[in-house]
């Protein structure tokens, strides 16, 4: 019963492991959602300007890695949410970052049908 009471108590203040996860989850997924903000505002500025995308390398953060990448290191000097996430890439805490060439196109062609419902 003392358990019980105990975890109702927990419970009704919202101090239980299970915040901490769901904080760091939220976090998380704050964190993804501003960089996608980021990636698209990128694609959007490319197409619209009729750029290259690509370069000879698709690596972040070496030579000649075209307009796509360039501009993407070009906010993490000012923006605290792309340099946590370049500082993520360089360490190898994650590998699907969406920087590549798939999420580029697939970015693309989602302007792309959007521009088109609205056209239409």
């Amino acid at each position: 019963m003392n358990a019980w009471v105990d975890l109702e108590a927990r419970l009704s203040k919202r101090k239980t492991i299970d915040k901490e996860v769901q904080e760091r989850i939220d976090k998380e997924k704050e964190h993804w959602q501003k960089v996608l903000i980021r990636i698209i505002a990128v694609v959007k500025n490319l197409a619209k300007n009729n750029l290259a995308f690509r370069g000879k390398n698709e690596k972040i953060c070496e030579e000649r890695n075209g307009n796509f990448l360039s501009l993407i290191e070009m906010i993490a000097e000012f923006d605290p949410t792309m340099q946590e996430h370049i500082r993520r890439i360089k360490t190898g805490e994650i590998h699907d970052h969406y920087l590549g060439h798939n999420i580029q196109n697939e970015l693309i062609l989602m302007l792309a049908l959007e521009i088109k419902k609205i056209n239409c």
